[in-house]
């Protein structure tokens, strides 16, 4: 997470990680000691949950009178931490993300078991917080975090969970018509000139050039940029707009990709299936919502009988064109066959599911 702070504004930006919550305390602590009226300008993407409820709880039992202006994002820890101010504001074309805790957990089945507990006690205080801005029911305010719930300035305002909407501090670098559609880390990073131009935040011109060098730097190596700590600004925002422009197109591509080995998997167990012709588009519609595990669970006993002699079908489809991954490409990854080979990519998904599915997760979930 990055700190700065310009007399008495505290920038909160960034993810929260583990320490960053006595960071924060710190901070705030010293401008108490100095100033009545604290303004928290924050762009927050989300972070450690016990760091953020550390800063929830010095938020609420702060004695100066505390602002929260969320001047980009506010997603996951984010959006709890506008909860716990009286009255926030947003800037006009900011958004709110509500969700669940996530976490994972690594052992033997009472380890899972407490990481389940911990995640439980976690979502209650999620849903506790909801429960007493919005002053609506317990169980109202668990279907927030149901699922992801983006939430732009004039909805947030018509809930309660801000108070008031103020001008925008800056225009994202590509236009955000349906958040839920680019997920929290792109509307995020769309956000993300508010920290190429420091002057935007209001910063002190004699701190600008380190912050925009050190940001300059954070986004090299986060992005793998071909830039320099020297390059300027407009050429870190059409880099930025490159990265993820490409990053989308492939998102796409790669789902409907996944799609269509999907709907050829759920049309060949339904064509395989001892149904009647009106009992098919029910079958397509259970594998389309529920699932293909689902689907294959339910018609199980729906199965027609293979004929004495008749060949393997799915061996043959399986190893059609061969299935052993070419020589050299045991370490691609899915961009890597996207950009070098991706009707091979297209051609693993029918061949090699297993495969495709284990590329498509390590690159997009």
């Amino acid at each position: 997470m990055i700190l700065r702070t310009n007399e008495n504004e505290l920038y909160v930006l960034g993810t929260i990680w583990s320490g960053d919550g006595l960071w924060f305390v710190s901070e705030l602590n010293r401008l108490e000691k100095q100033y009545t009226d604290i303004t928290i300008k924050m762009h927050l993407y989300g972070g450690s949950v016990f760091d953020g409820n550390l800063m929830c709880n010095a938020l609420e039992s702060s004695k100066s009178n505390i602002s929260l202006e969320i001047i980009g994002l506010a997603a996951s820890m984010g959006a709890i931490m506008a909860l716990s101010v009286k009255e926030p504001a947003m800037v006009e074309n900011g958004y709110i993300m509500l969700h669940a805790p996530k976490s994972g957990s690594y052992g033997e089945a009472k380890d899972h078991e407490s990481a389940a507990s911990l995640l439980r006690l976690m979502e209650k205080n999620f849903v506790k917080k909801i429960t007493t801005k919005l002053q609506i029911s317990e169980a109202e305010a668990k279907t927030y975090i149901e699922k992801d719930t983006w939430l732009d300035a004039e909805q947030a305002l018509a809930l309660g969970i801000i108070s008031n909407i103020i001008p925008s501090k800056v225009e994202t670098i590509l236009p955000i018509e349906e958040p839920s559609q680019y997920g929290e880390t792109e509307v995020y990073n769309l956000f993300s000139n508010i920290l190429l131009n420091p002057a935007a935040i209001g910063l002190p011109e004699n701190m600008q050039q380190n912050f925009n060098d050190n940001m300059k730097k954070l986004l090299i190596q986060t992005f793998a940029l071909a830039l320099t700590e020297a390059s300027s600004d407009t050429a870190f925002i059409d880099a930025l707009q490159e990265k993820l422009t490409a990053e989308k197109n492939g998102k796409e591509s790669a789902e409907s990709a996944l799609k269509m080995y999907k709907d050829a998997q759920i049309s060949a167990m339904v064509d395989g299936a001892n149904l009647e012709e009106n009992e098919k588009e029910i079958y397509r519609k259970i594998g389309e919502t529920s699932g293909i595990e689902a689907l294959a669970t339910v018609l199980q006993a729906k199965q027609k009988p293979v004929e004495a002699g008749a060949p393997n079908i799915g061996a043959i489809i399986q190893n059609s064109g061969g299935s052993a991954t070419p020589v050299g490409r045991s370490d691609w990854d899915f961009k890597k066959w996207q950009t070098e080979d991706p009707k091979g990519l297209e051609k693993m998904s029918a061949s090699e599911p297993e495969k495709f599915k284990e590329l498509f997760n390590a690159n997009y979930k």
